[in-house]
């Protein structure tokens, strides 16, 4: 039951069998998981359709559903439960909530909604987070696409929730994995000029995220948490064939390989040329132990780049401080031949200008800034970030990096 602090305090008085003031309620409604304080203005939303794929889905899972959108700060939503058999509409439309949810089985009330909550089967809005979203929509009077945290039962009763934080917008990682998360909030509009809105609705979690984001011009993460999920998996989906057909509509010559054990999609350009590449690479000629044996670290990262790469279209360009060993520089020479350079570095030490120096002295396509304790360990790696280039949009392209023990840096 959801009252008004005022309410509780004059009832329990009326009763006389507490007294309590209006600020003990209003204390008791802040530290209660049920109530929550109500603003008729605050809370109307009729200008929101939440849309959920309700094939297959179970009567308790929709009236588990029902429940969150009553508590997410809402009056007079809109839930359209498309593919719901009659009887569960039916069961739903006869539910009583103190904040009205019109439940609907067509897609006729998307004519006068603003915007759309795309929501997973089983997921529920966390609590008042409609208010966050509309408040996120005012501060970005441009958005026509937003997406937030999340939080997933873990089944531990010491620590029952974990949440996800996801980061900015990328579509890059888009294309590996769903990182948005599956609950979406688009602008009308928007929904429109993707598809038809049952059609989004049924669709995969990633290759609607994939869709919707093809048409949006401005993207936007929610610091607030969005969706209360019925998984523990707190792991984002991922399509090999919804990525395939996304690569194919914005026409990136790429193959897709799906990594079910992430999972994430990997998608690998093709090369349509092959642009010449300098590899800037700072040392001192420094030795260290790596995998139980003592290395000349430059040596071994210049050793990997020649022996292991499948690109070979590159120069390496070594900026070495003057204490660096003479029989460091002879191994360097013997390794790269004639496309290795090495300059004398005798100034006090400055990792930027050793870089600045390394790249003015080079005319290439494109350069590597390469640190000396790094090595190649996935022989295709220039390839797949030189490829990355045929995208005019970006400028700059850095790949995943492994701790010795393989743990990520």
């Amino acid at each position: 039951i959801f009252v008004s602090a005022e309410y509780v305090a004059g009832a329990c008085n009326k009763l006389g069998a507490l007294k309590l003031d209006a600020a003990s309620a209003i204390y008791l409604s802040q530290h209660s998981a049920t109530v929550a304080p109500i603003d008729k203005e605050t809370f109307d939303m009729s200008e929101f359709l939440v849309v959920t794929d309700a094939q297959g889905a179970t009567l308790d899972d929709l009236v588990t559903m029902h429940k969150s959108l009553v508590v997410s700060g809402s009056k007079d939503i809109k839930w359209l439960v498309y593919g719901a058999v009659p009887d569960a509409v039916k069961h739903l439309q006869r539910r009583w909530s103190f904040r009205r949810v019109r439940v609907v089985a067509t897609a006729d009330e998307f004519k006068t909604s603003e915007y759309v909550v795309f929501l997973n089967s089983g997921d529920g809005l966390y609590r008042e987070s409609l208010v966050n979203v509309r408040e996120t929509f005012r501060k970005n009077a441009t958005a026509d696409l937003i997406y937030g945290d999340s939080a997933h039962p873990t089944g531990i009763k010491a620590e029952p929730l974990s949440f996800v934080r996801r980061p900015g917008w990328s579509p890059e990682r888009l294309r590996a994995h769903c990182y948005v998360g599956e609950t979406l909030v688009v602008r009308a509009d928007l929904v429109a000029s993707a598809e038809t809105i049952t059609d989004l609705a049924v669709r995969h979690p990633h290759d609607r995220a994939l869709r919707l984001t093809e048409v949006a011009k401005n993207i936007v993460r929610m610091p607030e948490l969005l969706t209360m999920a019925k998984s523990q998996d707190t792991r984002p989906s991922a399509s090999l064939t919804a990525v395939a057909e996304h690569c194919a509509r914005q026409k990136i010559d790429a193959t897709c390989e799906l990594d079910a054990a992430v999972p994430s999609v990997r998608v690998k350009r093709k090369l349509t040329t092959e642009p010449s590449v300098a590899v800037i690479v700072p040392t001192r000629g420094t030795s260290a132990e790596v995998f139980g044996s003592e290395r000349v670290l430059v040596v071994e990262a210049v050793r990997s780049l020649f022996e292991k790469s499948t690109y070979q279209n590159f120069e390496v360009v070594v900026v070495a401080d003057t204490p660096t060993p003479q029989s460091v520089l002879d191994t360097l020479r013997e390794i790269g031949g004639a496309r290795l350079k090495i300059i004398d570095y005798d100034r006090p030490f400055n990792f930027a200008e050793k870089n600045n120096l390394g790249a003015m002295s080079c005319e290439s396509d494109l350069i590597l800034l390469l640190n000396d304790d790094t090595e190649i360990i996935t022989s295709d790696a220039l390839e797949i970030m030189v490829a990355m280039f045929n995208d005019p949009t970006v400028g700059v392209v850095g790949p995943m990096l492994l701790f010795e023990d393989s743990t990520i840096q």
